[in-house]
C-alpha cells in the first residue's frame, strides 16, 4: 500500500523524534532526559513532539517495541528459509543477534541498564510485551531444534532453545565491548562469536562415527 505524502511526512518526523530521543537517552539516561531535550535535539517544537508522543514513556516504549519487532522479524525470516538446515538456521540466528546488537548498540545498552527500573516499574505493560516476544523467540528456536530431528541429542527441545537464547544474548552483549564484529556487520568465521557457536553446537549435536 502506497503512503500519501502526509503519511510519509508523519513517518519521517516520527522517526526523527525517535532517533533524537535515542541519542539523548544514550548520553543522559532515561531519567535525565526531558521532552525539551528531545525537542532541541530533533529540532522540532515541543508541540510537534507531543503530537506524535504524549510522553517520554511513550517514546521509550515505541523505541523498545520497534526494535523487538525488528529482531523478531529477522528470526522469523531465518526460520522460514527452506534452503537452510536446522544447524544453519541456528547459526544464522546466532550471528544475526550479534550483528543486531552491534548495529543498535546505544539502544541495547540503554535497554539493558534501564529495564529493571523502567520496564518492570514505570511501564509494566511494556515489560509484559517484551516477555511475550521473548517467549515467541524461544518457541521459534524450539521449532528449529525439533526440525533437526535426530541431528540433535535427546535433550528437551525447549531446554535447548532456552539455553541457546541465553548464550546468544550473552555473546551478543559481550560483543558490544570488543571488536569481534567488524563495522560492516559481517561476522568472521574464525572469530570468538563463531567459536562459541561451534562449542554450543558440538554439545547438542549427535556425533555419528
Amino acid at each position: 500500500m502506497t503512503l500519501s505524502r502526509k503519511e510519509r511526512d508523519d513517518q519521517r518526523r516520527r522517526e526523527d523524534i525517535l532517533d533524537a530521543a535515542l541519542s539523548i537517552f544514550a548520553s543522559q539516561g532515561f531519567h535525565g532526559t526531558t521532552m525539551a531535550h528531545i525537542s532541541q535535539e530533533s529540532q522540532y517544537p515541543l508541540g510537534t513532539i507531543y503530537k506524535y508522543f504524549p510522553s517520554k514513556k511513550q517514546i521509550y516504549h515505541d523505541l523498545v517495541m520497534e526494535r523487538v519487532h525488528q529482531l523478531g522479524k529477522i528470526f522469523w525470516e531465518i526460520r522460514s528459509r527452506e534452503d537452510l538446515c536446522a544447524i544453519d538456521k541456528l547459526r544464522e540466528s546466532f550471528m544475526a543477534k550479534v550483528v543486531f546488537y552491534k548495529k543498535n548498540s546505544d539502544f541495547i545498552k540503554i535497554y539493558i541498564s534501564e529495564r529493571s527500573t523502567i520496564d518492570a516499574v514505570m511501564i509494566p505493560k511494556l515489560n509484559e510485551k517484551v516477555n511475550r516476544m521473548h517467549e515467541k523467540e524461544i518457541v521459534l528456536f524450539q521449532k528449529i531444534f525439533e526440525e533437526g530431528g535426530d541431528v540433535f541429542k535427546n535433550y528437551p527441545s525447549r531446554e535447548m532453545a532456552l539455553l541457546f537464547s541465553e548464550i546468544t544474548h550473552s555473546v551478543a552483549w559481550a560483543s558490544l565491548f570488543e571488536n569481534s564484529i567488524p563495522d560492516n556487520g559481517n561476522p568472521l568465521p574464525g572469530n570468538r562469536v563463531a567459536m562459541v557457536f561451534d562449542m554450543f553446537i558440538n554439545g547438542v549435536v549427535n556425533q555419528i562415527n
